[in-house]
């Protein structure tokens, strides 16, 4: 809920208007100057329209006459006369002297120099200081909040930008949902009219299987062709060609239908199979990285354990060959 009468932030800086406030601002004013027109119209016609008396009769005329409650004398011109007064002339009054009180006590006097009592340049340099320092404070007031409203203006420029960018991308994603949508429905169709036409198709062969059947001993005679006909039949062979012809086209159907499902089922569990397999093969060479960097550990800390041996090895060699070396320093020095 927006009111514009009520000041939202600081009061000296200026008003941010939006584009959806000045086009509600524009509106709220079309809207006063529309009824403001219409009721000046509405004055206007109730101002023309004046309730008059209706026109006489044919053969009669309209008189005038007073309907107040207190009648008066109608004439052309009123009565009119003239009179006069006369008053006794006198002598204006003089003006009253003003009240002067009369003096007392003893007059005295004193001489103040330049500079006694009040030093101009001294006592206006704070004064001054105040104004200069509030005229300075209140200017930058000013500026850092033209450079907020700056700062804010060109935020919501960036936020209106995202927005669009944000608005745009989710209309594509919807064209796109859409799009997708009508594409599986149009798939759905087709393949339910495969199938229609699958089983229109299987049902001409079946009557063209029974139809060859049913005609190819039509050279042998007309009774033979009367007999197939149905003239004469065989309730048998009717009952045949009636129950278990069906059975046999419906659990072809059903094998035919039943072929159709192992052959996708097969399809998706070599797909699956095939994607079990990647992740395998992506788990064994993994494994095979982490046995190698195993056994590269594993022979570094060989080697610095030999290393470390070796060293070791010579540092007492080294001890060993000092001390013999001591030992016939000694003798020698006996």
């Amino acid at each position: 809920m927006n009111d514009p009468r009520i000041v939202r932030g600081n009061t000296y800086a200026a008003k941010v208007l939006t584009t959806s406030l000045k086009q509600e601002q524009q509106q709220q004013q079309k809207e006063k100057l529309r009824k403001v027109k219409q009721e000046e119209n509405k004055r206007k016609i109730l101002d023309n329209i004046r309730v008059s008396t209706p026109p006489p009769v044919e053969g009669r005329c309209h008189a005038f006459i007073q309907t107040e409650n207190y009648l008066e004398e109608l004439t052309d011109k009123p009565d009119e006369a003239d009179a006069e007064t006369q008053t006794q002339p006198f002598m204006d009054r003089p003006v009253s002297p003003l009240f002067v009180r009369s003096k007392t006590g003893h007059d005295a006097t004193t001489q103040i120099e330049i500079g006694d009592l009040f030093d101009f340049d001294l006592e206006v340099e704070p004064i001054l200081e105040v104004l200069c320092g509030k005229t300075i404070q209140n200017s930058m007031l000013e500026l850092m909040q033209e450079e907020e409203l700056e700062g804010i203006r060109r935020e919501q420029e960036e936020f209106e930008a995202i927005r669009n960018i944000e608005l745009a991308e989710v209309q594509r994603l919807e064209a796109d949902a859409r799009r997708k949508l009508q594409e599986k429905e149009r798939r759905v169709q087709q393949e339910k009219k495969r199938l229609k036409e699958r089983l229109e198709l299987e049902e001409k062969i079946a009557a063209r299987a029974f139809s060859n059947q049913y005609l190819s001993s039509l050279h042998t005679g007309v009774m033979e062709e009367l007999f197939e006909d149905g003239y004469f039949y065989d309730p048998i062979k009717k009952e045949i060609e009636e129950n278990v012809m069906k059975e046999i086209i419906t659990g072809l159907k059903n094998r035919v239908q039943s072929y159709d499902l192992a052959q996708n089922m097969l399809e998706e569990i070599l797909v699956q199979a095939g994607v079990k397999a990647k992740d395998m093969q992506k788990k064994s060479e993994e494994c095979r990285k982490i046995k190698r960097e195993q056994e590269r550990r594993e022979m570094e800390l060989l080697a610095l354990k030999k290393k470390e041996e070796e060293e070791a090895a010579a540092a007492a060699r080294k001890a060993a060959e000092e001390a013999e070396a001591a030992a016939e320093n000694q003798e020698v020095e006996e």
